[in-house]
């Protein structure tokens, strides 16, 4: 045998007997368990999902986007642009209230609209139900009356038994 033979079936032995060692001593030495997947374990697929992952991530890039073109833009543009969209606010402000009185004054129409309908459909049911009632009022006082005869008849009897 060669140098590089017995060098080659040393190497094979230890490694033969590192991997006995490995399969003997298994019981002992347990697998370390896996690692869950974080939510972060792989890329987001886009921006949206980045964002939702890390809200404050994209606050502050927002923020320092805003810093970096605030810095970029000469004073004259920036208070040009302020009273731009100062103008631009309120004349939407001024918008947003005159829809919302427009808005307000339908609701009420159409509410007024919808009470007269109600009222037309109601109507002969109001009128039976009218009927029903003073039909129920008269029936009821005339038997409280006929009660009240026989009460009296009743109470006759008794004065002239006793």
């Amino acid at each position: 045998m060669s140098d590089t033979d017995t060098k080659r079936e040393r190497i094979k032995a230890k490694v033969a007997a590192s991997q006995a060692r490995l399969l003997r001593d298994n019981d002992e030495h347990p697998i370390a368990p896996r690692r869950a997947n974080l939510p972060d374990a792989y890329p987001p697929e886009n921006y949206r999902g980045l964002a939702a992952e890390y809200p404050l991530l994209t606050v502050a890039a927002g923020l320092g986007l805003g810093l970096l073109v605030g810095a970029m833009l000469p004073k004259r543009f920036g208070g040009k642009l302020g009273k731009r969209a100062l103008t631009l606010a309120t004349v939407a402000g001024e918008l947003g209230l005159a829809l919302t009185k427009n808005a307000r004054d339908a609701a009420i129409e159409v509410g007024q609209d919808g009470i007269e309908k109600a009222g037309a459909a109601s109507k002969p049911l109001r009128r039976q139900a009218v009927r029903i009632a003073s039909s129920a009022g008269s029936g009821a006082r005339a038997a409280g009356l006929a009660v009240a005869r026989e009460a009296i008849k009743l109470a006759a009897r008794a004065r002239k038994g006793a």
